[in-house]
């Protein structure tokens, strides 16, 4: 799902934060970009509570390598330089310097979700070939599994196996979150047509966004480009409702705010009884792209766009929020998305915005409260400490 976006145009008025990286990343979003709008703390190997883990899990040939994650700690100035302290299915960093795909959304997952949670370690899972059921099967044969896990792959429903295939695997993800396990998905990147596009005319939710038990991120621009403050949400960002998994209790209400309130587009587009996803969002879309390095020895730096970005930028607040709570002897957060609702006002609303998809025929507007192009808002690490 990641998506390539040309380089920021230089000489452009910004903010400081968005030539933090160097010249080469300038009008990107940074690493300080980040931690400026979202305002979490830097964890360093002192703070990290006792057990605290997070991990990405990365398919397909998808590997990285250290010259890239060293030259992206150095360029951003990272105090906590960006490593990988354990790997499950192994790797060839070799292989990091062929293509200009070779190894990008590996190193979008991993340059950010520690760039986010510092010193909080980090676990890569790998495999070849790409089955997220055997991937929860995994995490869930685990016996000391990480706390907070992040993937940024899916597809549509449409495209998956079977309804039994979606359904079972969905049995694994409420075995990880009864296990204390928070799961994160990237929600897409093609709008609420999904990867199918305008096929059948109707909306193509995502699986596993639109499962009710993991928590799909979605993503957002800032409404100024290069100015940290107020986020629309960004036009490509998957949304909408399943097909597949009714609405779950603990966000019927908001649905059915959203429904009440909302200008909607023509019914005929999309179940009304399906499950609402994103659950949350952060910054992914094309107008500040991520800064990244990638391209082995001798690092390249480009910029990156999608909800594979805003997936492990979540995913590493909430294992700085896990950090909290160990520390003070509380259990991890788990299944976390009854509590995101239930404290929806300590996120940034995101009211503006529709994940029509550059433009095509419908999409679902962002609003207050709960939309199914932003969720609840992206986060606000005070308000979210303070509510925890």
């Amino acid at each position: 799902p990641e998506r390539y976006a040309p380089p920021a145009f230089a000489g452009l008025e910004a903010d400081d934060e968005f030539s933090s990286c160097g010249s080469k990343c300038t009008g990107y979003t940074t690493p300080a970009v980040l931690q400026s709008r979202y305002g979490y703390p830097t964890v360093n190997s002192e703070d990290v509570a006792s057990g605290n883990r997070m991990a990405v899990a990365e398919f397909q040939f998808q590997y990285y390598d250290d010259p890239d994650l060293e030259a992206f700690s150095e360029a951003c100035g990272l105090e906590n330089t960006v490593e990988v302290d354990s790997t499950v299915g192994g790797n060839k960093p070799t292989k990091c310097s062929i293509g200009i795909q070779a190894c990008v959304e590996s190193l979008l997952d991993i340059e950010y979700i520690k760039a986010v949670a510092g010193a909080i370690p980090l676990e890569v899972y790998y495999s070849g070939t790409f089955s997220l059921y055997d991937w929860a099967v995994q995490v869930n044969d685990d016996s000391d599994p990480a706390q907070v896990q992040s993937v940024s792959y899916g597809n549509d429903e449409i495209q998956q196996t079977s309804d039994e295939y979606m359904f079972t695997t969905n049995t694994e993800f409420m075995k990880a979150g009864a296990r204390g396990v928070t799961v994160f998905f990237a929600s897409g990147d093609q709008g609420v047509w999904g990867r199918s596009g305008t096929t059948g005319n109707i909306f193509h939710p995502d699986f596993p966004a639109a499962s009710p038990y993991v928590t799909a991120v979605g993503g957002t621009d800032f409404s100024t480009k290069s100015t940290i403050g107020e986020e629309t949400s960004w036009d490509a960002s998957g949304g909408g409702f399943s097909n597949t998994f009714e609405i779950p209790s603990y966000q019927s209400e908001a649905v059915a705010t959203y429904k009440s309130t909302a200008e909607l587009p023509d019914a005929k587009y999309y179940n009304d009884t399906g499950r609402g996803y994103p659950d949350v969002s952060a910054l992914g879309g094309q107008v500040n792209p991520y800064c990244i390095a990638f391209g082995g020895k001798g690092s390249k730096f480009s910029g990156v766009a999608g909800t594979s970005a805003a997936a492990p930028v979540v995913a590493g607040i909430f294992a700085i929020l896990n950090n909290v709570r160990l520390s003070n002897g509380d259990a991890a957060l788990g299944f976390v998305n009854p509590w995101i609702y239930q404290n929806a006002d300590a996120f940034n609303d995101v009211t503006t915005g529709t994940n029509n998809a550059g433009g095509r025929q419908a999409g679902f507007d962002a609003a207050e409260g709960w939309d199914p192009a932003t969720g609840v808002g992206t986060p606000n690490y005070s308000s979210m400490e303070k509510a925890l």
